[in-house]
């Protein structure tokens, strides 16, 4: 899972006991904690099994998707979850409703969107009886079934903050908006 934090400026993404920063204008990614040294990235890269290369690819893409930005690997789309799934026919109808409307409107990257979608085929009640909300996804282009969910650092409470994201790692962040 991962999480993706706006900070002015800076976009920080917490992913794989990692967490990396852009400058929004610049969208060039580092590792947030400000240690972004060649022999890093070489020795983060060695610890996985890949190339230097393939790291950075590999990561400057995923980080592309979670923060909403083109990247020719990652894609990433806005779906219906349900936080409190019952598994009820109900509820199936509603969400399979809610993403047909999503698709048919071509709204999939636009999470405002696609929270005006929700809210037009389900009602409060049934959005909070089951959890429903809108949740971003990224799936890999070459692989359709590698997909990850990328939460938003302001939703989540303190609790649920410190089950996705190592203390250590937040901790080290050099650009945080503090909020948490």
């Amino acid at each position: 899972m991962i999480v993706e934090e706006r900070c002015g400026e800076f976009v920080n993404v917490y992913v794989d006991g990692f967490v990396f920063t852009a400058d929004t204008g610049k969208r060039g990614w580092g590792f947030g904690d400000g240690d972004d040294s060649s022999e890093r990235v070489e020795r983060e890269a060695s610890a996985r099994g890949m190339t230097k290369d393939a790291f950075v690819a590999a990561y400057t893409g995923i980080c592309n998707a979670a923060a909403g930005w083109d990247d020719p690997r990652w894609t990433y789309r806005y779906h219906i979850a349900a936080m409190n799934s019952q598994g009820t026919l109900m509820q199936e109808e509603i969400m399979d409703r809610v993403e047909q409307a999503i698709g048919r409107n071509k709204v999939w990257q636009d999470r405002e969107q696609c929270r005006e979608m929700l809210k037009r085929y389900a009602s409060m009640g049934m959005i909070r009886q089951f959890g429903l909300c809108i949740m971003k996804y990224i799936s890999d282009r070459e692989d359709g079934n590698r997909s990850r969910i990328v939460y938003r650092m302001e939703e989540l409470s303190p609790s649920e903050l410190s089950a996705l994201v190592p203390e250590k790692v937040l901790n080290s962040a050099i650009h945080r908006s503090g909020a948490v």
